[in-house]
């Protein structure tokens, strides 16, 4: 790819962000340009599809709206940030849970090795005990 490809490619990449913050309207919860930012920022120079960015910002509204409406749950006239985090604590758990789940199955996976080990111990001593002899393995 030579410079001029990569000139015209940046100038459709600002092109169609520019119609994207001209593209704000109330058929998404935030404005499109905002949200489109946040996910290219990680998405390591990727295209990506409208209905990606229009998926994004709808189900992040979903999620606002499901932390506002366990914010409202409080028992006091006023919202604080100790309701904020009661809301929002189910999702920062997620990565933890994601680590649990995989410490538990390292865990399992060592208790099942460590068990067939016991049960070929078990299995050659009691062999020892009946025949008297030890088998070669």
């Amino acid at each position: 790819m030579d410079e001029t490809d990569v000139t015209i490619q940046e100038q459709e990449t600002d092109a169609v962000e520019a119609s994207e913050l001209a593209d704000d309207d109330e058929s998404v919860p935030f404005p499109r340009a905002r949200v489109v930012r946040i996910l290219k920022s990680a998405g390591n120079g990727k295209i990506l599809r409208s209905e990606v960015k229009e998926a994004a910002n709808i189900w992040l509204g979903d999620v606002a709206k499901k932390i506002a409406k366990e914010m409202s749950n409080t028992q006091y006239a006023s919202i604080g940030i100790s309701d904020f985090q009661r809301a929002t604590k189910p999702y920062d758990m997620i990565e933890d849970i994601v680590k649990d789940r995989e410490r538990i199955i390292m865990t399992a996976e060592k208790l099942k090795i460590d068990a067939d080990h016991l049960i070929r111990e078990m299995n050659r001593f009691f062999e020892v005990l009946q025949t008297g002899k030890e088998k070669d393995n």
